[in-house]
């Protein structure tokens, strides 16, 4: 049984390049060898490939004919082989944004399961939020790890694929705030009403967390009156270093207070009271069968959220 598809691949490379000689060199074998293999896939498909003479070689109609069908073929082979190397190796793929490192419930929930399965390979992939959904998709990755707009505020990504195409479970909350530096009016309590930030400078972030929740706080402090200020680097980090530099207040999104003492420990967290807007830690996969390993990381992710579930045992998985 041939799991390597190597006519196929023989013919391609044959056309590729035009020449015996150099399709024998980057598929590692001899020219007579080759020769010998399209002859015989000549013979069995009843229909020459190549025109050879001394000089050159060139395709016949018919070998033009089967070339994107032969490209196919050898694409889906590999597609085949690397998805039985992933049910055999059962490794973890986990898409996450590119600052999940200082995402407290992200490194809180990466280690306890690694813990949990200490012989598991889990290989992270960072992406930016907007790649999160493709890879998913295109099976680069089992799971992703996103920041959303909680449903009930923006139609995310999510929301507008939930049920047909996504699976989804929120991991955590938190609310929207906001950073104040020193000296700033609302760095004193702390706490600030919705009508205190009417036409009060407030540095926001861009699309570095997702265009979906930029675009929600966006709307919300622009429904409150604020004036908006927007920068360059508009991540929660840059945010923190702008709102020292500027005395404006920033946006706070939640989820970044590991980093906060490092790059900024000055800045005071603020609440809004009233109308309040919140952010969550979202784990999306297809609606597929999946892998054993993604599925005991879903499983496990649950159970700690606060679902209900019960954490997997070993022997189970």
């Amino acid at each position: 049984m041939d799991l390597d598809a190597t006519p196929f691949r023989a013919f391609v490379k044959v056309a590729e390049h035009g020449s015996f000689t150099r399709a024998a060199s980057e598929l590692n074998i001899s020219q007579p060898a080759l020769s010998a293999m399209i002859k015989e896939m000549e013979r069995r498909l009843g229909f020459r490939l190549f025109d050879r003479t001394s000089r050159r070689v060139s395709m016949t109609r018919e070998g033009q004919a089967l070339l994107v069908n032969a490209k196919r073929v050898v694409l889906e082979h590999d597609w085949a082989l690397q998805r039985a190397r992933e049910i055999r190796s059962n490794d973890l793929r986990l898409a996450v944004p590119n600052m999940a490192p200082m995402i407290a419930e992200h490194v809180a929930l990466t280690e306890a399961f690694a813990a949990f399965r200490p012989q598991a390979r889990t290989d992270v992939l960072a992406l930016a939020p907007s790649r999160l959904y493709r890879a998913v998709r295109d099976d680069q990755a089992d799971l992703a790890l996103t920041l959303e707009p909680s449903a009930q505020e923006e139609l995310s990504p999510i929301n507008m694929t939930l049920g047909a195409e996504f699976e989804t479970q929120v991991l955590a909350t938190r609310p929207v705030g906001l950073l104040a530096p020193p000296g700033h009016p609302l760095a004193a309590s702390g706490r600030a009403r919705e009508t205190a930030l009417k036409g009060m400078p407030i540095a926001v972030v861009g699309r570095a967390h997702g265009g979906p929740l930029a675009s929600a706080i966006s709307r919300w402090l622009t429904e409150l009156g604020a004036d908006l200020v927007r920068s360059g680097e508009a991540d929660a980090i840059s945010l923190m270093r702008l709102a020292l530099r500027s005395g404006v207040a920033a946006v706070d999104i939640g989820w970044f207070d590991m980093a906060r003492p490092v790059v900024a420990p000055s800045l005071r967290p603020v609440v809004i009271e009233g109308r309040r807007l919140a952010s969550d830690l979202v784990m999306i996969r297809r609606q597929r069968a999946p892998r054993l390993l993604a599925e005991t990381f879903w499983r496990f992710a649950e159970a700690r959220a606060g679902t209900g579930a019960e954490a997997p045992s070993l022997a189970a998985t």
